[in-house]
């Protein structure tokens, strides 16, 4: 296998510490959705499935993540800003929607930008 494949192989999928895949293009799917790059507007229902779905991902995410950042120095700056990250991706997963559909929205994209922001260091357990 080339090193390029090997890299598309880490971008499609994702591996929790479980060592459960997790489909990448499918996150990714949800994350342009929540974004609103769907053709339809969201109500609050399809909100609350959007919000659930991707609080998912970020449970099935993080602990690879965390793990990943856990090997830095722990006195480093990069260390201290994305343990900061994750603790707010954490707590912002457990906000839930609020009552109001702009509520809903903002978090729903939110929770979005931390996933993308999950898929990106991932990689960094590799």
């Amino acid at each position: 296998m080339t090193m390029q494949q090997k890299a598309s192989a880490r971008e499609a999928t994702a591996t929790n510490l479980n060592g459960q895949a997790l489909d990448l293009n499918t996150v990714r799917y949800a994350i342009s959705r929540a974004r609103g790059q769907s053709s339809a507007p969201l109500n609050h229902e399809a909100l609350t499935e959007l919000e659930a779905e991707l609080c998912s991902y970020i449970a099935r995410l993080l602990p690879a993540v965390k793990k990943a950042v856990d090997k830095l120095w722990h006195g480093g700056t990069t260390w201290h800003q994305q343990i900061s990250r994750l603790d707010g991706i954490e707590r912002q997963a457990g906000q839930g929607l609020g009552t109001g559909v702009l509520s809903a929205h903002v978090q729903v994209q939110q929770l979005a930008k931390d996933c993308q922001w999950l898929i990106d260091h991932q990689g960094q357990q590799q």
